[in-house]
């Protein structure tokens, strides 16, 4: 027995149940998800890394998928891309981010600009499509990024803990820093960066951008390691990972922990309270919201916003939403671009929605597919348990809230850049998961999503 399926075996999971065998085919290994492999290591890099080639910015992850592009294309000639249905959205959305941008400064210059940020979403997830085949696969990935996500949040601790920031400066010292950008035009450097301090903790960034974007990276890979079936070190590494994110201090994070950790509690205790069912919970995160939008005086979203660590925040995304959505009713069909959105003279040009974002720059029909896409993305593992063990229907439980997780988290955050990419990856992944033969199957009665 190798160290690998050591690793990947029989054993007891979080969750107190004993894991069945998982299996490890031996036609395929760690090589054959190299490709995501690399893709996935690209976005723990900060964005500091980078070269300049005509004028289009390459960022790690773009240069990952770049230097993949023969491989993906010799890939799509064989013919191991399976088309799903749900591939339509992708290329609905990347197609129409194109278009968007076409419309607003013309061919030329519109054709490159939105190609780049097409390029960012559809590429990753094509990546993922044509690599994985099975959870297997998935579990493979999760093991070899461990040591990456581990370090990243480590580092995130060291940071939040002694108030310096390491991995950023030390980027930006040697490629120089970053450039920051009115109108989609460069109009200076970016120095310093974000720092602000909170519970006497620096709120810590790590490799990214903006604390909020490290803070749900790793949360949300708390339901993917819980319910691996890993054993041993990655499983602990990934874990200890998603609980780093603790010091991006951000609700954000906070709520996508307390998210993940509730909705797997719920649905292990569903498997010995048949009454507990995920349409159960549903009806009542729907009476709940309800209730508070009657009962409370400012409604749900006041609601939030004395919840959050820094209720300002919260009523700036608020005064974000209205504004922007008068944005997307304006120009619903292609959007501003990267102009900038009419709003109180003293707010700055942010916006912390993803979903509204890609609505604002790129006009409705984006936002509506990709977020028809993750919707997708959930109801195919749903599907997917009927035909899986014990083992296999909780690792597609925690697929399922992972992509959950994020996709909730871009109403309070915009998830551009590396994060982005990781997102639509993951959905690539998931959706890779297509029929029997991706899971095990059960060996007695089946336990689907009810």
């Amino acid at each position: 027995m190798t160290a690998m399926s050591r690793i990947l075996v029989d054993g007891p999971v979080p969750g107190g149940h004993m894991a069945r065998a998982v299996p490890v085919p031996a036609r395929r290994s760690l090589l054959d998800i190299l490709p995501v492999v690399l893709v996935a290591y690209s976005t723990l890099l900060p964005q500091e890394v980078r070269i300049t080639v005509a004028e289009l910015q390459l960022y790690p992850w773009r240069i990952a998928c770049f230097m993949l592009l023969p491989w993906v294309l010799s890939r799509l000639a064989r013919g191991h891309l399976n088309y799903r249905p749900a591939d339509l959205w992708m290329f609905i959305g990347s197609g129409w981010m194109i278009i968007s941008f076409v419309a607003v400064y013309g061919f030329g210059d519109g054709f490159v600009r939105g190609a780049a940020l097409a390029f960012d979403v559809i590429a990753p997830y094509v990546i993922a499509r044509v690599s994985i085949k099975d959870l297997s696969d998935l579990r493979r990935l999760l093991l070899a990024i461990a040591p990456g996500v581990a370090f990243v949040g480590a580092i995130m601790a060291v940071e939040s803990i002694t108030h310096e920031k390491i991995i950023k400066p030390l980027a930006a010292s040697i490629f120089g820093a970053l450039s920051r950008y009115e109108n989609g035009v460069a109009v200076g450097l970016l120095t310093g960066g974000y720092y602000e301090v909170r519970l006497g903790l620096l709120r810590a960034s790590g490799p990214f951008n903006h604390p909020i974007l490290a803070g749900i990276f790793l949360a949300a890979l708390l339901p993917l390691y819980w319910t691996s079936g890993l054993r041993r070190w990655p499983l602990y590494a990934g874990i200890a990972a998603s609980f780093l994110s603790f010091f991006s201090v951000s609700s954000a994070a906070l709520f996508a922990l307390a998210l993940g950790v509730g909705l797997l509690a719920y649905d292990y205790a569903g498997r010995y309270a048949a009454f507990l069912t995920w349409r159960l919970l549903f009806v009542l995160a729907a009476a709940m919201m309800l209730f508070i939008q009657i009962a409370s005086g400012s409604g749900l979203s006041g609601f939030l916003i004395r919840a959050s660590l820094n209720p300002a925040t919260g009523y700036f995304r608020r005064l974000i939403w209205y504004f922007g959505w008068r944005s997307v009713e304006k120009y619903p069909w292609f959007g501003i671009g990267f102009k900038e959105y009419e709003r109180l003279s003293w707010m700055v040009g942010s916006v912390d929605n993803y979903w509204l974002l890609l609505a604002m720059r790129h006009g409705l029909i984006a936002a509506i597919a990709f977020l028809a896409l993750s919707i997708a993305a959930i109801y195919s593992v749903a599907r997917l348990t009927q035909f899986a063990n014990l083992t296999d229907r909780t690792f597609l439980v925690g697929l399922g809230v992972a992509v959950f997780i994020l996709a909730v988290a871009g109403f309070s955050v915009a998830l551009f850049g590396p994060m982005a990419s990781w997102f639509f990856m993951l959905l690539g992944m998931v959706l890779s998961l297509q029929g029997p033969a991706a899971v095990t199957p059960p060996a007695s009665n089946r336990a689907t999503l009810r």
